[in-house]
């Protein structure tokens, strides 16, 4: 009897020892592995926005559709932006056609400057020429070698040559000053050519085209819709890069760092596990009962008793060609280190 009670202390004794080995060995694993299975599978998306407004005049998309970067999506009607670009043209033409008339103009009234400023030169050598004249008859008048006629013609024609002075002056002031330029024809070119840019601009933006390759979602356009410019149409789901955000407790956050490695299972797809690698550690969350932009929100399980929180950890996956990729789809993740 003593025997069997003696065997009965040592297998218990054994089983506690192996439960106590098995939790510690299990809490270990899990301090050295953190999982989670408050996750989902996300991807970066663009709502697909018209910058133009206008009749969509052609579609050839559909949802859940795979398009690459580059590719046809819609056609708004480019009629009106065509005949805004026809008038920013014919703008630019009769601007530039303006400019070649008017500095044809400015040469000319250029050359008639000189022409101005040569005759004043002229017509200060002939007054001087009659000064020395009218200078040099004077003492000669006295003497008589001269008549008084022939003084009061020299003097009349040193008035004569003034009075000439004078107006070719005039004139060689009038034709500098009417001198045009084409300065302002050139700014206003300028402000032409840039109309005629946004309009050529507008044209292109009626033809809305993918901006990365992914899937097309919430689509629900028929041709005839119209487009309403900065309105989003529907969404493109980037596949190039797909995600898992796991919400790991605090107190698991100082066993992962960037660079960890992560095997991510989508709920129903648990025989497809993905291999990814943590990108980032979240840091900050929205505190409860507090509310603003930036932060993300993760509620806590339990309100009536203090519980860890619990911070988004982003692995990126490797593979983005699953088919089962699907963004909000739920999934665990465990950090295999």
């Amino acid at each position: 009897m003593s025997e069997n009670n003696t065997l009965g202390r040592i297998i218990a004794v054994v089983a506690i020892v192996g439960a106590m080995v098995m939790l510690i060995t299990t809490m270990i694993v899990l301090d050295q592995r953190p999982r989670t299975h408050d996750a989902y599978v996300f991807a970066y998306s663009a709502g697909i926005t018209p910058e133009v407004s206008g009749r969509v005049v052609e579609s050839s998309i559909q949802n859940d559709q795979f398009v690459h970067k580059g590719d046809v999506l819609l056609r708004i009607d480019p009629e009106p932006f065509d005949l805004k670009l026809r008038q920013a043209n014919a703008q630019v033409a009769a601007l530039q056609a303006e400019i070649d008339l008017t500095g044809r103009q400015v040469t000319a009234q250029g050359s008639g400057a000189q022409a101005a400023a040569r005759e004043v030169d002229r017509a200060r050598q002939q007054l001087a020429l009659a000064h020395n004249t009218v200078e040099r008859m004077a003492p000669l008048l006295a003497k008589n070698f001269v008549t008084a006629q022939q003084m009061d013609e020299a003097r009349t024609n040193e008035r004569t040559a003034n009075a000439q002075l004078a107006a070719a002056v005039q004139q060689a002031s009038q034709a500098k000053e009417a001198i045009g330029d084409v300065d302002s024809l050139k700014a206003q070119l300028l402000g032409a050519q840039a109309v005629q840019s946004l309009a050529a601009r507008d044209v292109r933006e009626t033809v809305i085209r993918a901006p990365v390759d992914g899937r097309i979602a919430g689509f629900n356009l028929s041709i005839g819709s119209f487009a309403v410019e900065g309105h989003p149409l529907f969404t493109l789901i980037d596949n190039t890069h797909w995600y898992a955000i796991a919400n790991f407790r605090e107190t698991d956050l100082r066993h992962l760092q960037p660079g960890d490695r992560a095997t991510v299972w989508v709920m129903g797809h648990d025989e497809h596990p993905l291999q990814g690698v943590v990108e980032s550690l979240g840091s900050g969350v929205q505190p409860e009962g507090q509310s603003g932009p930036g932060l993300p929100m993760v509620d806590r399980n339990l309100n009536w008793v203090v519980v860890a929180q619990r911070f988004p950890v982003w692995v990126r996956l490797d593979r983005h060609d699953a088919g089962f990729l699907r963004i909000g789809a739920t999934a665990s993740v465990k950090v295999v280190k």
